[in-house]
């Protein structure tokens, strides 16, 4: 017999040398806005997001009014807050501004939009 225990259910590490190579692999910095600006997107350019607060939308609209109308801090009532969108490979990838290091949340696949369309003003 072995000398070595022999453990069931024991969470197992990969071994150093597979962790170095996804450490290696992956590079932030690809994800960039100005990287992904370089990759010749599909689409690009600023939005505008609604950004409403969890608590606004169960409170009665009386006193959704009273948030609305600079009676309390705006950080209570809904605001339009600016984005940078861009449409690459099959994705939709969301920064905070044109010069984002990384974007925001995982990136949205357009495939799986049923009712996705990119408008220009063009």
């Amino acid at each position: 017999m072995s000398n070595e225990i022999r453990r069931r259910n024991a969470p197992r590490s990969p071994p150093e040398n597979e962790m170095e190579d996804l450490n290696l692999s992956y590079d932030e910095s690809r994800l960039s806005a100005n990287a992904l600006m370089a990759a010749s997107p599909i689409h690009s350019g600023p939005v505008m997001k609604m950004h409403v607060p969890a608590i606004f939308s169960f409170l009665p609209s009386p006193i959704q009014w009273l948030l609305t109308t600079r009676c309390c801090p705006k950080i209570w009532a809904p605001q339009w807050k600016p984005r940078f969108l861009i449409a690459l490979g099959g994705y939709l990838y969301r920064f905070k501004d044109e010069n984002g290091s990384s974007p925001k949340g995982a990136p949205t696949p357009l495939d799986v939009c049923s009712d996705c369309r990119i408008i220009t003003r063009e």
